[in-house]
């Protein structure tokens, strides 16, 4: 659940690259909304260097400008997550959803905080919040966000539901198409999962932990050629990877 939180990071890093503006007037005086637009840039950066004690104290100053700017507050709680203060976290992240209720963005990034901490009843409402809203320009995310906290939290059914309705917004979502391959090989209907593997490929090319997808997919089909070719891929294109030694034990296991 680490990548929504970086997208949402990069996100806001975009958002303030484009939205730099000068905080003086033409005599010298700062505005509040400029400063606070200011200091906001300036924690998204510290927050992209790693340097979260130092974007607090411009987040900070960025809501004494302007206590009602939604990105610094959904920013900030980034940042109290990352000094391990999840209780205040929340208080931002829930600010920013009641100053952005339209804001899709705000409210996906908390859903995803409240799967993190176990709150899947919670966490539903934000991401079907985040997906109704028109302007929203990324809802096959927050789709696969909700898939994977529905089955985090035991519920296979609803994680499917969300995993396929992902996919009618954007057939080639890459996380909706590894997660649907993963369930299909886990209910054993192990020729859906090679369509959805041979979709993921096609559509991201190759990862360890799809080709480590596939050898499991094809094995279990008995197809032992398409079975070494993903290993072999797996192999080659990441010898340092977990998967490997993982694939290695699935060899050595494997009747004799």
């Amino acid at each position: 659940m680490n990548k929504p939180l970086c997208t949402f990071v990069s996100a806001w890093m975009l958002m303030a690259a484009s939205g730099c503006v000068s905080t003086t007037t033409a005599i010298g005086e700062p505005q509040p909304e400029e400063a606070a637009l200011a200091n906001l840039n300036l924690g998204v950066e510290y927050l992209r260097r790693g340097q979260p004690e130092r974007a607090l104290a411009s987040l900070e100053e960025a809501l004494e400008f302007n206590p009602r700017l939604a990105a610094a507050h959904s920013t900030i709680a980034i940042v109290f997550e990352q000094l391990g203060d999840p209780e205040t976290a929340e208080e931002h992240y829930l600010r920013a959803t009641q100053l952005g209720p339209d804001d899709g963005s705000a409210a996906n990034t908390y859903a995803v905080f409240l799967c993190r901490n176990g709150r899947w009843s919670d966490a539903e409402q934000f991401f079907r919040r985040a997906v109704s809203n028109p302007r929203y320009s990324t809802p096959a995310a927050a789709l696969t966000n909700a898939g994977v906290c529905a089955r985090t939290a035991g519920d296979l059914e609803n994680a499917e539901s969300y995993f396929r309705e992902a996919l009618t917004r954007d057939r080639l979502y890459p996380d909706a198409l590894y997660h649907m391959a993963d369930l299909s090989y886990l209910s054993e209907e192990y020729l859906a999962g090679r369509a959805f593997t041979q979709r993921y490929l096609s559509a991201a090319g190759r990862t360890p932990e799809i080709l480590l997808l596939c050898v499991r997919i094809e094995r279990a089909l008995d197809a032992a050629p398409a079975a070494s070719d993903c290993a072999e891929q797996l192999r080659q294109s990441f010898p340092n990877s977990a998967e490997v030694g993982q694939l290695t034990a699935i060899e050595r296991n494997e009747p004799r």
